[in-house]
């Protein structure tokens, strides 16, 4: 994602859809008057104006700032000195709550709404020298500032929120998810200090009070939760598309190992019947996951900033590779070898202590769980074809290809791909001589059974 300014946390919308907001073109919401502003009003000239105002705002609370003691937490000066003017250039009229909402019995002291209607969403400002994920030291209010939108969207039949301390801005929607946030933050401190005006943009575009709903009613159906939804069925063409390449991976890698003219022993393995189609396939879907992991966790920066790892070692490097199609010849094998030696990495502390790669726990990159790919060699255009299917994927509606974001990939998604691949019966057979490796479709005997 281009902006450096906005994080998304827990899949509220995807980075996809963000870039599509933010360019403005065929994308719901997002003319002039869909804004309240007049049709003939150039969008743009109306953000760049908003930001002109908001760049004033900022250097006058900086200023305020100054003159306050170090243990002043400036929630007055934040809410009216800054975020109120703020959010009025995006188009809020905020109400200020003088008494906490109380439902189930529990308080919920929600600092404003975004309107003078009882059911307009809730908009928290604390002051910018307040965390919003921790919990004041006083101990009042018993939650952190964005626990307890959170939790009052989640109690009552509220959809969106903002919650902000001045420096970070947050949309929250209503979540069933307790144990990870779920939110769009928009670091406001970053965006004004760094002249980020393309996330200002960004900013307006969708935090502009006309994407939130009016009130409780038609929530459903505003600007925010079409988003949301788009993000959802984009997920699941993701998903379908991310489960079809895995499956075409496993195919090029199951055939690339088994034809590689160096693997005679792999191949008198499979003809002596020490080693059977469904072994060599759990080793293949361990391999593919290795590369999976480690997509997610490079571009989630989970890893290490070591640059020699970035350079000689990482996933990142060979997708690269394989996306701009920089196949080597066919006889070469030495990305092979040396994904090989990325995984012994992961094994153990005296591998990676160099590169600053702490060894993982568990079983993902055991050399016990791909043995018979231990000795083996691949042809860099077969890795590299793999690669390419589990990078990027087709768009149906735009014909063109697109990059997996693993960074904004959850886990229930990386787990459905692979339960589906649980459907599948692989199969070895020999024709003229080679032999070949196919999934086919297992039917509903995986099911009745324990391996399922």
């Amino acid at each position: 994602m281009s902006f450096t300014c906005v994080k998304i946390e827990g899949g509220l919308l995807s980075p996809d859809i963000l870039e599509q907001i933010a360019a403005g073109e065929e994308t719901i919401g997002q003319r002039p008057q869909d804004f309240g502003l007049d049709r003939n009003v150039r969008l743009s000239d109306e953000i760049a104006r908003a930001w002109s105002d908001v760049r004033a705002f900022w250097e006058a609370f900086q200023r305020i700032l100054q003159r306050l003691p170090e243990d002043d937490p400036a929630t007055s000066d934040t809410r009216e000195r800054w975020m109120v003017p703020l959010l009025r250039v995006l188009g809020y009229e905020l109400t200020y709550m003088p008494r906490a909402a109380v439902v189930d019995g529990r308080t919920y002291a929600i600092s404003h709404r975004a309107g003078k209607d009882e059911e307009a969403p809730p908009v928290h400002i604390v002051g910018c020298r307040a965390e919003l994920d921790r919990v004041s030291p006083t101990g009042r209010p018993r939650l952190s500032p964005h626990s307890l939108v959170q939790e009052y969207l989640n109690r009552t039949e509220h959809l969106w929120g903002i919650v902000t301390n001045g420096y970070r801005l947050r949309l929250l929607r209503d979540s069933e998810r307790t144990t990870r946030p779920s939110y769009i933050e928009f670091d406001l401190q970053q965006m004004l200090e760094g002249e980020q005006f393309a996330d200002f943009a960004l900013l307006y575009r969708l935090a502009h009070r006309t994407r939130l709903p009016r009130g409780i009613e038609d929530a459903p159906e505003c600007l925010l939760e079409q988003y949301h939804e788009q993000a959802i069925e984009q997920g699941s063409r993701i998903r379908d598309r991310l489960r079809d390449s895995v499956e075409q991976a496993l195919e090029i890698l199951g055939n690339g190992f088994l034809r590689h003219p160096r693997n005679e022993g792999l191949r008198e393995r499979f003809r002596s019947g020490e080693l059977t189609a469904e072994d060599y396939y759990r080793q293949l879907l361990y391999l593919i996951y290795r590369l999976l992991f480690l997509m997610v966790a490079e571009e989630r920066k989970l890893l290490t900033d070591n640059k020699v790892y970035r350079e000689h070692y990482s996933i990142t490097r060979l997708r690269q590779l394989a996306e701009a199609r920089l196949y080597a010849p066919q006889r070469h094998g030495d990305l092979w070898l040396g994904l090989q030696k990325t995984f012994k990495l992961f094994q153990q502390e005296k591998f990676g202590a160099h590169l600053e790669i702490p060894p993982l726990n568990g079983e993902l990159f055991s050399p016990l769980r791909t043995k018979a790919l231990e000795d083996t060699r691949l042809a860099n255009t077969d890795l590299l074809e793999a690669i390419h299917r589990i990078s990027l994927y087709r768009d149906e509606e735009t014909h063109t290809l697109r990059r997996v974001n693993y960074a904004h990939l959850d886990v229930e998604e990386l787990g459905s791909v692979y339960e589906s691949l649980l459907d599948y019966h692989p199969v070895v057979r020999e024709e003229g001589g080679q032999l070949r490796f196919e999934l086919s479709p297992a039917g509903t005997e995986r099911k009745s059974t324990g391996s399922y």
